[in-house]
């Protein structure tokens, strides 16, 4: 039988400074005993110590609870026997805890939000500083290539009622000769024969109208609340840069990958999420605020806007409430997606009431009178 060494000398850092202190040590059966010159011996139970190396130089750590705080107390032993003897004096449980129990969740967690934050910053922060200072130099030209490269991703209506196009072509007309400052862009506008509830502006000029929102206009003057919604969206280039920021993310993304396949996907893809692409509150709220300026330019009652959003609101609302506890929910909030039951949608229309009513005792021109939108907009 062999008999245990149960002395042996070492080295303690008491984990306030980087001084190494000699030690010596005594093996027991239930603690480690440590013995510093011209101090009292002072005993570490096992069930407060781990192994933290399991080979020369062998170290044990010993966490201490102060009123100052927590440390960690490192004893270092380079004498080759050290571990198999406290592996045969020490209880089993002592034996196994190697350094994996040693694993500090605070330093990984705060090292994974460091993580976060930088491919957040890298992904998105970046991509978007960079997009904003391009943005605003790129030639008309080449955002009305790229307006009608994600407008051939549409199944627009190819022969539209003439009479409901020549309404809202000649809309956009007023609209756009009332404006203040000279614009670029040539505005056209696409009918898109779905149910959904929706518009879209498109980099370059031009406008896609779903089925789904003439069906629910009322007038002409709410047709030409979401047109000129729409249109500053155009001017301000807000398109293009929700484009173009989706896309220097994806190919970033892509890059960092080395995946060529993925940057064409991000391409090609652009299309697809254009209408879930969402622009910025800021964006919604600028559009809102020019769109009804546009509207006071052209002398077209900007209560039109209003009430088509409020419309909006009021009919998504009442269909998610009613298909809630249905399978059609989704469809439902999918239908009614151009405004949101998102408080920041009832804070835009709180918004847009305040800037009509500064605006009240303007003149305006009954809007196409004559046209009786009601008889000629599209049916169930």
């Amino acid at each position: 039988m062999v008999t245990p060494k149960l002395q042996f000398s070492g080295a303690l850092f008491d984990g306030q400074s980087a001084k190494k202190q000699p030690v010596g040590i005594a093996l027991t059966p239930h603690h480690i005993t440590l013995t510093l010159p011209g101090q009292s011996p002072k005993n570490w139970n096992y069930s407060h110590i781990h192994w933290a190396a399991e080979t020369i130089p062998f170290q044990i750590e010993h966490q201490v609870n102060t009123s100052q705080g927590e440390r960690l107390e490192t004893l270092v032993v380079e004498d080759p026997d050290f571990y198999e003897n406290c592996k045969r004096i020490a209880p089993d449980e002592f034996s196994r805890r190697t350094i994996k129990n040693s694993f500090n969740w605070k330093i990984f967690t705060v090292g994974i939000l460091v993580l976060l934050l930088f491919f957040y910053a890298a992904f998105k922060i970046v991509p978007n500083y960079f997009v904003d200072q391009l943005v605003d130099k790129i030639p008309v030209a080449w955002e009305e290539t790229l307006g009608d490269a994600v407008l051939s991703a549409f199944p627009v209506e190819q022969n539209p009622d003439p009479k409901v196009m020549a309404l809202l072509t000649d809309i956009l007309r007023l609209l756009k000769q009332s404006r203040k400052e000279e614009t670029p862009y040539n505005l056209k506008i696409y009918i898109l024969p779905t149910e959904e509830i929706n518009a879209l502006a498109l980099p370059g000029g031009n406008i896609i109208v779903f089925e789904g929102l003439l069906k629910i206009a009322d007038s002409p003057e709410e047709l030409a609340g979401v047109l000129a919604h729409e249109a500053q969206h155009i001017f301000m280039k807000h398109s293009t840069r929700g484009i173009l920021r989706s896309l220097a993310s994806g190919m970033l993304l892509a890059l960092v990958m080395g995946d060529a396949n993925a940057i064409m996907e991000s391409v090609v893809g652009i299309a697809g999420q254009l209408n879930t692409l969402g622009f910025s509150r800021e964006m919604e709220t600028q559009a809102d605020i020019k769109g009804v300026e546009l509207m006071l330019d052209a002398k077209i009652n900007p209560q039109g806007m209003l009430s088509i959003f409020e419309k909006l609101l009021k009919k998504e609302l009442q269909l998610t409430e009613d298909t809630k506890n249905d399978s059609s929910y989704k469809g439902a909030k999918e239908i009614f997606s151009y405004l949101s039951t998102h408080p920041s949608a009832k804070s835009r229309l709180k918004k847009l009431e305040k800037q009509i009513a500064q605006n009240s005792g303007k003149f305006w021109i009954p809007l196409y009178p004559n046209s009786n939108w009601n008889k000629i907009k599209p049916r169930d």
